[in-house]
């Protein structure tokens, strides 16, 4: 049975009078209240609170802030962005680390976290231990280190797995372990390290500890316009042409990393930094961000060496299609109020989607929608598409009104 240590981030606020910033404070105490010392509290990423944001995560002035508690458990973090959320890491020495999700200075108390104490594993086939660390091959501190799955005797299993840890903060000297509960041949992991490009990587279990090192990766620029005027506060899509995936023994197949996200500035510009290299990719406009003004197509670049610059120049907004139709109920039911239906690019190109609220009468249409090869799939409680289906394909080259959905009552249990 683990112990657990409880942080109780109990947040307040103070406003510093000369320039309106405010001060993050907090307690660490474990399980019987008593306080911690010397947990680091880190600023690991930031968002705006409202609108899109402008830069990537972690390019935030106030992200890479950090303290360490007090003999009281207390910490501060001062002179904050009162614009934006944070995302904190806490990390303890003998603790498995986590993530306090969403901290608004200016709303009470953030949520309250649980850390468990990590057992030091001695069993080498459960567990894989590496060493991150930057281009000069100097340790990276706090790069956090994520499994995405994990090979045992019964094959590769991926997403969220009973027994596995899950998640990693490298030490001083860039080193960590990750350990599942039964015997493994690996993992695979994703290693993101602040200012720095993410990594997926293959690691073998065992005794020895693996390097890992990570780059810089790419910037890449750009500019939103509609009819030649720039286009402030639209959001922008980045996925891999090749997305691929993972496969038996731990393969990485293509660039199966998560889709990158980013606003426009005031005078319609972008930039994203840290992005991979030696990928292929694509950048678009969000369909539910631009749809009042039109659609984007897919605009190809490639990221062909670490600390290259790319302009993908200007990306045009034009006109998208309009695709519509009628939800039905094969029992004659009306439709109950507030469910939804969702277009989602299925094929290639931009990793993107589209949610409109079902009328009463069964009626939906989506705007704007880029040409290309779609599902669709609609949310309606207690029912579902017939066949079995639980989407429908759609090309979408034309403007069309004629898409008919019959839905039938699921089976009571």
């Amino acid at each position: 049975m683990h112990k657990h240590l409880l942080i109780g981030l109990a947040v307040a606020t103070s406003i510093c009078s000369a320039a309106d910033r405010p001060t993050l404070t907090g307690k660490v105490i474990d399980s019987k209240g008593k306080p911690l010392e010397n947990a680091t509290v880190m600023i690991y990423h930031a968002g705006v609170k409202k609108g899109y944001s402008t830069f990537c995560p972690s390019c935030y002035v106030d992200c890479g802030k950090r303290t360490v508690t007090d003999r009281s458990g207390g910490f501060t973090i001062k002179s904050l962005d009162p614009d934006l959320w944070f995302e904190l890491l806490v990390i303890h020495d003998g603790y498995t680390a986590t993530f306090v999700n969403k901290v608004d200075p200016s709303q009470g108390p953030a949520a309250t976290a649980v850390l468990a104490t990590r057992t030091p594993v001695d069993d080498p086939g459960r567990v894989v231990r590496g060493r991150v660390v930057d281009p000069q091959g100097q340790p990276l501190r706090a790069a956090v280190i994520t499994p995405e799955g994990v090979g045992t005797p019964q094959g590769s299993t991926y997403g969220t797995i009973e027994g596995l840890e899950p998640i990693a903060v490298t030490n001083a000297q860039g080193e960590f372990e990750l350990a599942h509960s039964q015997k493994a041949s690996g993992m695979v992991l994703e290693v993101e390290a602040r200012g720095m490009a993410n990594k997926l990587v293959a690691m073998t279990t065992g005794t020895d500890r693996k390097t890992i090192t990570v780059s810089d990766g790419a910037v890449v620029r750009g500019r939103l316009v509609n009819h030649g005027k720039p286009v402030p506060g639209a959001e922008l899509g980045v996925i891999a042409r090749e997305r691929g995936g993972f496969g038996a023994d731990l393969k990485i197949i293509g660039n199966p990393y998560e889709e990158i996200r980013i606003g426009t500035q005031q005078d319609g510009s972008f930039v994203i930094t840290n992005v991979p290299s030696h990928v292929d990719w694509y950048v678009y406009g969000k369909m539910e961000s631009i749809a009042a003004l039109g659609a984007t197509q897919p605009v190809a670049f490639s990221t062909k060496g670490d600390n290259e610059e790319v302009n993908v120049g200007d990306i045009e907004i034009q006109p998208g299609h309009h695709v519509g139709g009628r939800v039905t109920l094969s029992d004659g039911a009306a439709m109950p109020d507030g469910m939804r239906i969702t277009i989602s690019a299925s094929y290639g190109g931009a990793w993107d989607n589209q949610t409109v609220t079902i009328g009463r009468d069964g009626r939906f249409e989506f705007v704007s929608v880029p040409a290309g090869k779609y599902e669709i799939f609609p949310s309606v409680r207690g029912y579902s598409l017939q066949e079995n289906k639980t989407t429908i394909d759609a090309t979408v080259d034309r403007d069309r009104d004629d898409l008919v959905l019959m839905l039938d009552r699921n089976a009571r249990r």
